[in-house]
């Protein structure tokens, strides 16, 4: 999980008091463990002669596998430290590169983008523990992460350097949007591969030995079958024995939560105090507009004749029902003291001068027994069975724990020992379908030294515990099973070369002088034209389309001509018979810059691709085994 993950690109002036703040941060929490310079530190890989620890590696790891499960993805170990592994060495790379540009960022920089950042933020302002639930959430400690911020800050100094340093010229510009929008005349012949598949029959040889030299193609998934426990609280809330003594007493607890607090409806006409208009100016007009209500004009009408509040004059300034806590507090005190069809004196808020009407009002209210019974025993329900559930996992996660197989935990806690059947990593269902389960059953703790799983958290309110019945490896089909699948194969392999070759042969006709019909007729085939075709429009296949305008201009009053193979198998052949370009004098000033600026930072992009890569070319690096 880098560091851009955690923030946002908030912009934004930051006050000393809040940049003051992070000081207190580091003095609350410290600033990391300090590892002694004695002691040799194991390494992973060196990258110029400077090393990439195992703890930094370990630590990498354990984020990005963290990064995995919350996005119930069961991380493959081999691949993710394999990638984590050569993430930090390309991130090496580049932080050595700037630190021989001279790229730095300081401390006042990091301290501001901190309180600036909005997840470190409540109720916009910056919140120390917030700060702290955050990174540690993510395994870092607050130096630990000023240091990756450091580091993010300096490797985007030096990418926004190199991709703002490219540049497209004016003539450039216009030559580009000439060709973009260029259209050509074009027609094509496809060799259907689907057709030419009944041409081909594969003989016993061929799929004897196609099946032969390809046993990945036949294999079966390995499988395993599990037997598990499972603790649903749902299962447990219709367990739970209710008697009406006891719903009582829980409504008499809780019948807080039930009540419902004092809600008003209330209408507003607001007039903004702003850069243009002054809080003097303001209160005036809001005094005239008063006025006029009090006249005999109707509240709604002005309200939606005047109001700078656009969202409520189109209701005539009705806000609605709203309890307590929903309006600033100068408009709210006001609100919540007028009578119904009241209207008060002018309001001064941050927003500017409100007059306020109260519509309607609900009184607070907390329902009797027999009007919620039904909500009541539900929220029993749940509370029991969530203690019951608490006992039970932690029971479970113990007694699993220790025994040697699932009938004494199920013994103890009167479960059932439910089974799955053979599943495989991809084809489960149920709770063989959560990343977590199948990660533990092909795991080595279950699947080779035959243990009960850990408890697994499918949801916070279903926990599984897993063992293994059966494990299948995986193994190559007969023949017999796979024949049909071979033979497809073998067909569709002979129907791709033989489309190619059919249009070499076409070419080969069209460039020594055949004419297109009679080529067309050769093969069976019609010509399918489109003209006028633009670059990367909708008349053809993109992939005709791509082709067709990857050929040359042809010579007036020929054509130029070309084949392509599409991903599909089908082979293609591509004419082209005109080419009709918009003269870069009609592209507008103001094309060209557009697209000056986009095909230079387009062209930045590959320059910094470029960089990174030269940058790993020239580096010395060297894995630890």
């Amino acid at each position: 999980m880098s560091i851009q993950s955690l923030r946002d690109s908030s912009e934004g002036i930051v006050s000393k008091i809040l940049i003051g703040l992070i000081i207190v941060v580091f003095a609350l929490f410290g600033f990391g463990s300090i590892t002694t310079f004695l002691t040799p530190v194991p390494k992973v890989a060196t990258v110029n002669g400077e090393a990439v620890t195992q703890q930094d590696m370990e630590i990498a790891v354990e984020r990005n596998r963290r990064l995995l499960l919350a996005r119930n993805q069961s991380p493959d170990e081999d691949a993710l430290r394999s990638q984590v592994l050569q993430n930090l060495i390309s991130r090496e790379v580049l932080l050595q590169a700037a630190d021989d540009l001279g790229l730095h960022a300081g401390e006042a920089m990091l301290d501001e983008q901190i309180v600036s950042t909005d997840v470190f933020q409540i109720d916009g302002a910056f919140d120390a523990e917030q700060f702290q639930l955050v990174i540690g959430s993510a395994g870092y400690t607050p130096m630990t992460y000023r240091e990756e911020m450091r580091h993010d800050l300096r490797l985007q100094q030096m990418v926004s350097g190199i991709q703002a340093s490219s540049f497209l010229l004016g003539d450039e510009a216009r030559r580009i949007s000439s060709l973009g929008e260029q259209t050509r005349d074009v027609a094509f012949l496809r060799f259907d591969i689907d057709e030419l598949a009944g041409e081909v029959t594969p003989t016993e040889a061929e799929i004897q030995r196609h099946y032969d030299s390809n046993p990945d193609q036949f294999m079966t998934e390995e499988t395993v079958n599990l037997e598990y426990i499972e603790i649903d609280r749902s299962d447990l809330m219709e367990e739970v024995v209710v008697s009406e003594t006891e719903l009582l007493e829980y409504y008499e607890e809780t019948k807080g939560r039930y009540a419902r607090d004092e809600s008003r409806r209330v209408a507003h006409i607001l007039i903004e105090v702003n850069d243009e208009v002054t809080a003097e100016t303001a209160l005036e007009r809001i005094t005239e507009i008063r006025q006029r209500i009090v006249d005999g004009e109707s509240f709604e009408a002005v309200a939606s004749e005047v109001s700078d509040d656009g969202g409520s004059a189109s209701e005539g300034g009705d806000l609605g029902f709203n309890a307590r806590g929903t309006f600033v507090d100068a408009f709210e005190e006001v609100a919540f003291e007028l009578s119904p069809n009241q209207m008060s004196e002018p309001v001064l808020t941050e927003f500017g001068y409100h007059i306020i009407k109260l519509l309607d009002l609900e009184e607070a209210h907390t329902p009797e027994f027999a009007e919620i019974r039904a909500q009541v025993e539900e929220g029993y329900r749940e509370a029991e069975a969530e203690s019951v559930f608490v006992d039970l996992s932690a029971r479970l996660s113990e007694i699993s724990f220790e025994a040697s197989d699932l009938a004494e935990p199920a013994a103890a806690l009167d479960l059932e020992i439910k089974e799955t059947g053979a599943v495989s990593r991809s084809t489960g269902e149920g709770i063989a379908a959560d990343p977590q389960v199948m990660g533990a059953a092909f795991g080595p703790d279950v699947l080779l030294d035959g243990n009960n799983s850990r408890l697994i958290e499918i949801t916070p309110n279903h926990h599984v515990v897993i063992r293994l019945v059966d494990y299948r490896p995986e193994e190559i089909r007969p023949l017999a099973d796979v024949r049909e699948e071979v033979i497809s194969e073998l067909k569709r392999t002979g129907a791709i070369q033989m489309a190619s070759i059919r249009a070499q042969l076409a070419v080969d006709m069209l460039e020594s002088g055949s004419i297109t019909r009679f080529v067309a007729d050769e093969f069976g085939l019609v010509w399918e034209v489109a003209g006028d075709v633009s670059r990367g429009g909708p008349q053809l296949d993109p992939e005709i389309n791509r082709e067709a305008f990857g050929l040359p201009r042809p010579p007036e009053d020929l054509k130029s001509v070309g084949w392509a193979q599409l991903s599909d198998g089908d082979a293609v052949v591509i004419t082209v018979t005109r080419v009709n370009d918009v003269p870069q004098t009609d592209v507008s000033e103001e094309d060209v810059q557009r697209l000056a600026r986009a095909f230079a930072s387009q062209q930045g992009g590959y320059e910094y691709s470029e960089f990174n890569a030269a940058l790993r070319t020239r580096a010395d690096v060297e894995r630890v085994n």
